[in-house]
């Protein structure tokens, strides 16, 4: 299921500016991620993942 989210995760960082300077925005960009990185976590160890790729 992980796997899945690839395609959506590789166009966030490919079209999203994720440290903008308006930093409100940032924030919101950073919260986002965190949350995505929890959710992924509860699922799988994602650290593992890095060195596979």
């Amino acid at each position: 299921m992980l796997a899945t989210l690839r395609a959506p995760v590789d166009a966030f960082f490919e079209q999203v500016m994720v440290n903008t300077e308006n930093a409100a925005i940032r924030a919101n960009r950073i919260a986002l991620l965190k949350a995505l990185y929890a959710q992924m976590n509860g699922i799988a160890d994602v650290s593992k993942l890095a060195s596979a790729g």
